[in-house]
């Protein structure tokens, strides 16, 4: 299987941007880092950065990501959205679709679920993570990492015990090896497709029809925990912001922002 490099992506590539400039490592810390720093220098949109391996990966609540080398994909890309920054929240439930859109055309038969708010399953079993962080830079303002890890070629003995249970691959799922450079070129085309659509709207609404296609919460009895409360209830679906709308068990309805979410 050809490395994710971007002579190999080139062949498939579409975009405008993403990827059209990018940084191939063997191994570095994190690729969200790495991002963050090189747009500090003033970096250009579309900006990608690509590990065969990260030391220090990171999901979301800074839990550590399972990075094997040569296996997988770990790619971060700079955005500097012209939304108001209020609506940074979006982006994270947008990528996990643009992720999923760029998985099924290549594997169009794979029963890719979402999980609120970016995670995408299959069989119950996780596949991948999406983190997005921001910062306004003095020189160069609003800037968005929007860092992907996705389980790609593992096998379930490449997993250790503690995520065997709970984690997947698409290698697993569709029984066969995937060529990862094809792969991240058509996710790239996606994921700007939808980045683009995404920057002409005022929310997700359009969006929100697409989500609930594929949604594995929906209707569903959950738990979510937040710093500072649980919460228990049933799906409703999404708020076009992205918020997640929940009837409670005492009969009102909530919208939920954050948190971890258990079926």
């Amino acid at each position: 299987m050809t490395a994710p490099t971007q002579k190999n992506i080139l062949p498939w590539l579409k975009t405008s941007s993403f990827g059209r400039h990018m940084v191939y490592e063997k191994c570095i810390s994190s690729s969200n880092r790495s991002v963050l720093e090189l747009a500090g220098t003033g970096e250009a949109e579309g900006l990608l950065v690509v590990a065969e391996s990260q030391t220090a990966g990171r999901g979301r609540q800074q839990r550590h990501w399972f990075s094997p080398p040569d296996k997988n994909l770990y790619f971060s890309l700079l955005l500097r959205p012209t939304v108001p920054p209020v609506r940074l929240p979006e982006l994270a439930l947008l990528m996990a679709l643009g992720l999923r859109k760029g998985i099924l055309s290549l594997l169009p038969d794979l029963p890719i679920g979402l999980k609120w708010p970016n995670d995408l399953w299959i069989d119950g079993h996780k596949i991948s993570g999406i983190l997005c962080e921001s910062e306004q830079h003095p020189a160069f303002g609003l800037q968005v990492v929007v860092g992907i890890g996705l389980n790609v070629n593992c096998t379930k003995d490449d997993f250790p015990p503690e995520l065997q249970k709970i984690a997947s691959s698409l290698q697993i799922a569709s029984g066969a090896p995937l060529d990862r450079a094809h792969l991240l070129a058509a996710i790239l085309n996606c994921l700007e497709e939808y980045y683009q659509r995404w920057q002409q709207e005022k929310d997700l609404l359009r969006f929100l029809p697409e989500w609930e296609q594929a949604d594995i919460l929906q209707g569903k009895n959950i738990t979510i925990t937040q710093p500072s409360r649980t919460i228990t209830g049933t799906v409703l679906g999404l708020a076009p912001d992205g918020r997640l709308r929940m009837q409670l068990n005492d009969h009102s309805q909530t919208l939920i922002s954050c948190g971890d979410t258990a079926i």
